[in-house]
């Protein structure tokens, strides 16, 4: 069974997820007849856009650090997991997959994360069209790894949902591993269907999840970035409350639907990215608190929702 090995999901047209961009210059295009109105006392605030995205960073020291651990054993796992994250043959990276779920199995407890966390980000390079004989076999494979595909209509396709990330939290929580797929997981928007199958409001669990978190795990190596999740979260909540009758987005936000405790979740959001530059303060998280606090503290809104996700 084959992937398309030229095409990356995550870079793929096929759904807006996670990010929902909106700009000013779009500001006059409206949709007659279906934008919700505002109630006339709201005033029409001011936005402002961070470009700058701190998870990268994240990300590319996750790699760094499996690379590391597990090069040494697994002599093919920089062609498959490079920075950035390497094309190869269709067949070699199924394989491959296969090849460190089973070495998971076989390994000490202690190493099962990180492996099972490798696997799972060559794996998500995984796709496949929605053709009957390619999708069966595919799934009948991933069926063996207890692996599953999911149909994405955007995306034209069968894609990978993320089941080892998942499991990798799931059964070892209490490990750095654990942790970080947890960091992943929450950027994600807790949703890794691609197909906003867990609703458009991704911000409210990521709030649960992300506080539960913070409140139990205090001394986490990992607080910095969960804080400025969190806040990212808060933060669209906020702006989703403000949201102008005239967007371009007025069909698919109704403002009203988040008034209440749209105040506190400013405040909220602030308290956090300040936390974050004081905890962090030479990384690119607190780079990115410096950035939005004093739009923030100014009222203004958002032009990009994190943790707003449309299917559409």
């Amino acid at each position: 069974m084959h992937q398309l090995a030229h095409k990356n999901p995550w870079k793929a047209v096929f759904v807006i997820v996670v990010f929902v961009f909106l700009t000013t210059t779009l500001s006059t295009v409206g949709m007659p007849g279906k934008s919700r109105s505002l109630p006339e006392q709201t005033p029409s605030r001011s936005r402002f856009e961070i470009s700058l995205d701190p998870i990268q960073q994240f990300q590319q020291d996750l790699r760094k650090a499996l690379l590391h651990d597990l090069a040494p054993t697994f002599p093919e796992l920089p062609k498959f997991l490079g920075a950035p994250m390497a094309q190869s043959s269709d067949s070699g990276r199924e394989r491959f997959v296969y090849q460190l779920i089973d070495a998971a199995e076989n390994r000490p407890a202690d190493q099962r994360p990180a492996i099972l966390l490798a696997a799972d980000l060559v794996a998500n390079e995984i796709w496949c069209p929605s053709e009957d004989k390619e999708r069966n076999q595919l799934r009948s494979q991933f069926a063996q790894h207890k692996l599953t595909l999911e149909f994405s209509e955007l995306g034209g396709g069968f894609y990978y949902q993320r089941d080892l990330l998942w499991r990798v939290w799931q059964q070892y929580p209490e490990t750095d591993w654990g942790e970080r797929a947890f960091v992943v997981l929450l950027e994600l928007g807790w949703d890794t269907s691609r197909t906003c199958a867990k609703g458009s409001e991704q911000f409210r669990e990521m709030i649960r999840q992300g506080e539960s978190f913070l409140q139990k795990r205090p001394t986490s190596p990992h607080r910095a970035a969960v804080l400025l999740l969190v806040g990212q979260a808060y933060a669209t909540w906020w702006s989703l409350s403000n949201e102008p009758a005239d967007s371009p987005m007025a069909d698919y936000v109704d403002p009203k639907r988040y008034n209440q405790g749209a105040e506190q979740a400013r405040l909220k959001a602030i308290s956090y990215f300040e936390q974050v530059a004081q905890l962090a303060s030479e990384t690119k998280f607190a780079e990115y608190a410096r950035q939005i606090l004093p739009a923030l503290r100014a009222k203004q809104i958002q032009n990009t929702y994190k943790f707003f996700c449309v299917y559409d």
